[in-house]
């Protein structure tokens, strides 16, 4: 059995130095837009020096690709995917898979705002929304297909026809649509896709 092993001091501040980089690009990205901000600006707001940002993360592609990972771990992501997939409760499943894009957009709402309104203009951006957009086509379709396994589908609704569903209910814009046009809390939000989805797809 092998045991668990620490990160080393370096190690850690490696890490933290690269959460300040992300946080001041972040920050920045919403303050002046992803084209607006250059490297120097993020070395500047992170108080570190630009080659520390190449060292640490790369260039500013990599830094917007990074905000990808960033918005999943902020998100909790793993752990919320981990519980669909060894869950045997259909409605579990199909609540946690709501929760998950609850939390991306409360958490990380700004992020992905920016991403979609940068992706429109700059290729960069335009590659990271396009990983998010993956992410949330594959993270539907293990939803559907766990609830398929499970016979929870009702009659005439196909696997694919269920991702769908999900998929377009959880999206980016339709949490904009309720939160931001609607003013919809996002308990409100939340509870009413997961009702919705129940009475679409269950038997």
């Amino acid at each position: 059995m092998t045991k668990d092993v620490k990160p080393s001091r370096r190690q850690r501040q490696a890490a933290e130095t690269q959460l300040e980089i992300l946080g001041a690009a972040r920050r920045l990205f919403a303050e002046q837009g992803y084209g607006a901000t250059l490297l120097t600006d993020i070395a500047r707001e992170a108080g570190v020096a630009v080659q520390t940002i190449y060292a640490s993360l790369g260039s500013k592609k990599a830094i917007v690709m990074a905000m990808v990972d960033l918005v999943d771990r902020e998100a909790g992501v793993g752990a919320i995917a981990a519980r669909i997939q060894s869950s045997k409760k259909p409605a579990e499943i199909l609540e946690d898979g709501v929760l998950i894009t609850r939390l991306l957009n409360e958490r990380c709402g700004d992020i992905l705002s920016g991403l979609r309104s940068a992706a429109a203009v700059e290729p960069d951006a335009a590659a990271a929304w396009a990983e998010g957009q993956r992410r949330h086509r594959a993270g539907r379709k293990v939803i559907a297909r766990r609830l398929a396994a499970l016979g929870a589908i009702r009659s005439g609704v196909t696997e694919e026809e269920a991702a769908v569903v999900i998929g377009i209910l959880t999206s980016f814009d339709s949490w904009t649509t309720l939160v931001i046009d609607h003013h919809w809390s996002f308990d409100r939000s939340q509870s009413w896709i997961v009702s919705t989805l129940k009475r679409m797809l269950f038997k």
